[in-house]
């Protein structure tokens, strides 16, 4: 199997460090290397690209980049992050999936008060990334609590799909 790369694009600090371990317990078992993405919003279009655009960067951003990195220095894998700005977040998400040549992308897909909007956006996010050759993994049901059991056998399940690369 060829080498996996996983990106996680950051959420909630529970949620992303919940992912950060399943992804960190997948790259120390296979051949698999996760990229921490975090989502920069711009205040204008034109502002995409340069140092203006990552006036949204707070230091709270920076200290759970630090977190997450430690959390993967403890796993001994090393963790590649990334900041990408963006004027589209969901777009963003796709541009930068494909930008950074990734396998599989894991993020949560909050919920919404318009009915089937969630629905919605699972799908318009996997037929894009299915576009690129790439996997889109959700994990809404993920509680911030890390419990071992279910977790081992959904970190299977992702490393069944990644080995057959299945969008």
């Amino acid at each position: 199997m060829d080498e996996s790369r996983l990106m996680i694009v950051m959420g909630d600090n529970a949620w992303t460090l919940a992912v950060l371990h399943l992804a960190c317990v997948m790259s120390r078992r296979g051949k698999t290397d996760v990229l921490l993405l975090k989502m920069i919003p711009v205040r204008h279009p034109l502002l995409l690209g340069t140092e203006a655009g990552y006036l949204d960067f707070t230091a709270e951003d920076a200290l759970a980049l630090e977190d997450m990195a430690a959390t993967a220095e403890d796993y001994g894998v090393s963790l590649d992050m990334r900041v990408f700005q963006y004027a589209s977040y969901w777009s963003g998400v796709v541009d930068a999936a494909a930008q950074l040549e990734v396998t599989a992308v894991i993020l949560c897909i909050p919920p919404s008060p318009i009915p089937h909007w969630q629905d919605f956006r699972r799908w318009w996010l996997r037929q894009k990334l299915a576009r690129q050759q790439q996997l889109l993994l959700t994990l809404e049901d993920m509680t911030p609590s890390l419990t071992w059991t279910p977790t081992i056998a959904l970190q299977d399940n992702m490393a069944r799909m990644l080995e057959r690369r299945q969008p």
